[in-house]
């Protein structure tokens, strides 16, 4: 069977890990897995992405994004560049009883931080596609 290259988009998403910069003597890690769409590394998709960082010097920052469009590989794989901002959180942390996001009523200094990377390998198993090539 002769498919033309590019025309098979499978289901899929991708892993992700980068280290946010430096901002007020700590970074934090952001990780985690790409919603999942259809597309393959030649027709530019992206994937949406959000999530919560480590937990640093007693805080963390929300975070919620965009990948950029689908890099190709060499072998028929491809992959993604991140790159955006945490959202805003407070230099010092509030005194929390139960987790969560609190906000004070007077304005306290806060901070955000810079995050890039890349996505890696597709993850997921799409049933078409296997039943397309085996």
């Amino acid at each position: 069977m002769l498919i033309p290259i590019g025309t098979v988009k499978p289901h899929h998403s991708h892993r992700f890990f980068a280290r946010t910069t430096l901002v007020k003597g700590h970074y934090h890690y952001i990780e985690g897995f790409t919603k999942t769409v259809n597309g393959n590394g030649l027709d530019g998709h992206v994937h949406a992405f959000q999530g919560i960082t480590s937990n640093q010097g007693k805080h963390y920052h929300r975070f919620y994004s965009v990948t950029g469009p689908a890099i190709p590989l060499g072998d028929g794989g491809h992959y993604h560049e991140i790159s955006d901002r945490t959202y805003y959180n407070y230099d010092e942390p509030l005194e929390l009883l139960y987790g969560g996001v609190q906000y004070a009523a007077n304005e306290r200094p806060k901070h955000d931080h810079q995050f890039k990377g890349i996505t890696y390998e597709a993850v997921g198993y799409d049933p078409y596609y296997e039943r397309i090539f085996s």
